[in-house]
């Protein structure tokens, strides 16, 4: 107990310790001071222990003397809050406390021997008004109903203590089970931590199978993707060898039509110039034979042969003028026609050659489009899983506060529990305190009856003591009060004169006697 008596002390201090001291009641009690003494009213501290409150309690406490340093913000704010909400309803208890005393007009007891002093003159008081009571059956019943209310007390004290032993003991029970549960709840979470790892093992297997998996699935899609572009290549270049193939082919076969046609040409020219040469002969066989015949026919027919024959020249002139003509016209056709066979096949090599490079343009194109496919693939690939990665961190951040807003939640409830624990063990150290300020009462009680009983005693020894000198008293009194009555009988005058003094004594232990025969 933090409890000082200050102003109440019966020693009288100084006057200059009298000027020092300072009044520090719950009225104006100053949350923020931690200098000792924090009380010195009598009526706080009194308010106090019959609480079993701790005038420490009542200080205030900032937030950063809850500080640890295995022990996170939250926890330090819970500890500070609960602490202030008991500090409160403490303060508000012991203030109602100390006005009901206020208001009942209870007045403080000094300590120690002075308080010993007190309680025996007021004993002793009381005894000298008893002593004026009439019956010694009144404190005999007084003297028993002492003792039955000491053994009632007692019994009492013995209830208390069994009690607070079952209490204690209920208590014990309480923490070996809170110890148990808390046991099997930090089991159950290491088990529930080891089924979080292995989950996560699991996930890390699956997702590196995965990945492997995705990776062979690429390489294979690449090599079929390589495989296809080969034979694509292949094909295209056996297709490329046949046209090639075949324009050669085509080529060979209009140069062989080209020199059939020339050969031809040349052939049908032949031809022509023989069939002309041959009509030339025949026309001359027939001139002769015309000769032969005009020689036959005379001379008439001279003058119609030779315009015949002028005319038959004429149209043989114009036969070979026509027929040269037409070899010209053939052979400007053949070179015209060779002209447009080496046009177009420059045209056709040309296109030929252009096919090539669009082809080979194509195939480049094709290639950089398969390119920027494959990059485009990989791109996606590669984004797929930056997506998956961001997914599974994202679900790791959020398992992972998952997980701790559980631990935190779980921190939590488990300082909540210790916090109402040690309420609870408070609570038992208030009800100590509250009991031994009850057997300090009790025994000081106790104490104060044995004394009544111990002066009690006293008195009643003190009071036969008296009755027997009354008693003896009264009977030496009373012989020579007859040894008078016998002396006055003898001589009267002599008696009288001694009289006096003979009849006052006894008049006053008579007088002794009736007072103490009162009590």
């Amino acid at each position: 107990w933090n409890c000082t008596w200050g102003p109440e002390k019966m020693e009288q201090p100084s006057t200059a310790n009298r000027q020092k001291r300072v009044h520090r009641s719950l009225e104006n009690f100053d949350e923020y001071n931690i200098n000792p003494p924090l009380l010195t009213s009598p009526r706080s501290l009194e308010a106090c222990r019959q609480h079993g409150i701790e005038a420490e309690e009542l200080v205030y406490r900032y937030e950063d003397s809850f500080f640890e340093k295995n022990i996170t913000e939250d926890i330090q704010e819970i500890r500070y809050r609960h602490y202030e909400k008991k500090r409160l309803e403490k303060l508000a208890i012991v203030r109602d406390e100390r006005q009901r005393l206020v208001n009942s007009g209870w007045v403080p007891t000094a300590p120690n021997s002075s308080r010993d002093r007190d309680a025996r003159s007021e004993a002793n008081s009381t005894f000298d008004e008893e002593r004026k009571s009439t019956a010694a059956l009144k404190e005999q019943r007084a003297m028993e109903s002492i003792k039955a209310r000491r053994q009632q007390e007692l019994e009492q004290m013995v209830a208390y203590e069994l009690k607070l032993n079952q209490v204690a003991q209920e208590q014990q029970r309480q923490l070996e089970i809170e110890k148990q549960k808390e046991q099997q709840r930090q089991r159950e979470a290491q088990a529930r931590q080891k089924v979080w790892e292995e989950m996560q093992r699991q996930k890390e297997i699956d997702k590196a199978k995965k990945e492997a998996k995705q990776e062979r699935l690429r390489k294979k899609l690449a090599a079929e993707e390589f495989a296809a572009e080969q034979a694509r290549k292949e094909q295209e270049e056996a297709e490329e060898k046949e046209r090639m193939r075949e324009a050669r082919e085509r080529e060979l076969e209009a140069r062989r039509l080209r020199e059939e046609h020339k050969r031809q040409t040349e052939m049908l020219i032949e031809q022509q110039q023989k069939q002309v040469e041959l009509r030339r002969i025949e026309m001359q066989e027939k001139d002769e034979r015309r000769k032969a015949e005009m020689e036959a026919r005379q001379l008439e027919m001279m003058v119609k042969a030779e315009e015949e024959r002028t005319r038959a020249q004429q149209r043989i002139r114009g036969a070979l003028e026509q027929q040269k003509d037409l070899l010209k016209q053939q052979r400007q056709l053949f070179h015209e026609r060779q002209e447009k066979n080496a046009i177009k096949r420059q045209q056709y090599e040309a296109q030929q050659r252009a096919d090539i490079e669009r082809r080979k343009l194509a195939a480049k194109h094709k290639n950089e489009e398969l390119k920027r496919a494959f990059e485009r693939m990989e791109h996606i690939a590669s984004k797929k899983r930056r997506e998956t990665l961001s997914k599974e961190r994202k679900a790791e951040e959020n398992l992972q506060r998952v997980q701790e807003e559980r631990e935190r939640e779980h921190r939590q409830k488990m300082e909540r529990q210790r916090l109402k624990q040690a309420d609870k063990l408070e609570a038992v150290e208030r009800l100590q305190r509250i009991e031994d300020y009850k057997r300090e009462q009790a025994l000081e009680k106790l104490r104060l009856d044995d004394e009544r009983t111990s002066a009690l005693q006293n008195f009643n020894e003190q009071m036969l003591e008296e009755r027997k000198a009354f008693r003896r008293q009264n009977d030496l009194e009373r012989a020579r009060l007859l040894e008078s009555i016998e002396k006055m009988k003898k001589n009267p005058a002599k008696a009288l004169a001694s009289s006096g003094p003979l009849s006052v004594r006894p008049g006053s232990a008579r007088n002794q006697g009736v007072k103490s025969g009162s009590a």
